[in-house]
């Protein structure tokens, strides 16, 4: 039951903050200069990937861990 409950509110608190920056952003575009927009998106794509690679990073197991998996204490 908690788990679901803690689905539902996340899934919603999702929708929403997704559904805000969208309207948002849409909101913001329509009235910047084309050279600006470019940047702007050119900022969030850098973002983007340099948020992905650290995610990636994270995830991989080091050399270190995969030498000491095998090890018993």
């Amino acid at each position: 039951m908690v788990k679901v409950g803690a689905a539902l509110l996340i899934a919603g608190i999702s929708i929403a903050a997704g559904y805000l920056i969208y309207w948002f952003v849409a909101e913001a575009v329509e009235s910047m200069p084309g050279p600006l927009k470019g940047a702007v998106i050119a900022a969030a794509i850098g973002f983007l990937l340099l948020l992905l690679a650290v995610i990636r990073d994270r995830l991989k197991p080091s050399k270190e861990e995969e030498e000491l998996k095998g090890v018993k204490q």
